[in-house]
């Protein structure tokens, strides 16, 4: 098969995103300012956060910044990042300040509203933040959702994703 017809195949399986689209890293939590990761996390040289991780979901940026990986476990709100940054990125106080994502679900991925019986992201979902109607026919229930990203590294037929919020300057 020559290059060309096997590029017009390939584009078949790979997704359709728009060609001005950017990537926007999903930031932790605790965390009032999102600049200060373009700040004092590219000159922090320990970034004692990572290690004291225990889901292993804290990753760095080429530019130093960090960012959430959810495409094998989710966050804990365990408290453990804020404690170790000693740049004041993430502070602790009464206030929980979650991860600023939103989980979406793509239904024409998922396995159960293909009528295949399937509860992987139900099953880790601490908040019961997926209703299924009957065996079927998950949805996200939002005012539940903590944005953790459990039910992301979960799914078998990858249905499930998260995106970074960003607030545009007004």
């Amino acid at each position: 098969m020559d290059e060309s017809r096997r590029g017009f195949f390939k584009s078949f399986s790979t997704p359709f995103v728009e060609e001005d689209a950017v990537w926007e890293p999903i930031r932790l939590p605790y965390n009032k300012d999102k600049t200060l990761f373009e700040t004092e996390c590219i000159t922090c040289e320990t970034k004692p956060c990572i290690p004291v991780c225990d889901e292993e979901i804290i990753k760095t940026l080429d530019d130093g910044s960090l960012f959430l990986d959810f495409s094998k476990r989710g966050c804990t709100y365990c408290d453990a990042c804020a404690e170790a940054c000693d740049k004041d990125v993430l502070v602790l106080n009464e206030e929980i300040y979650r991860i600023e994502a939103h989980i979406e679900l793509d239904m024409a991925k998922c396995m159960a509203w293909k009528d295949v019986i399937c509860s992987s992201c139900r099953d880790v979902c601490y908040d019961r933040a997926i209703k299924f109607l009957g065996m079927l026919r998950p949805e996200i229930i939002y005012d539940n959702c903590t944005n953790c990203g459990f039910c992301i590294g979960v799914c078998p037929s990858y249905a499930i994703s998260a995106t970074a919020i960003t607030k545009e300057a007004s």
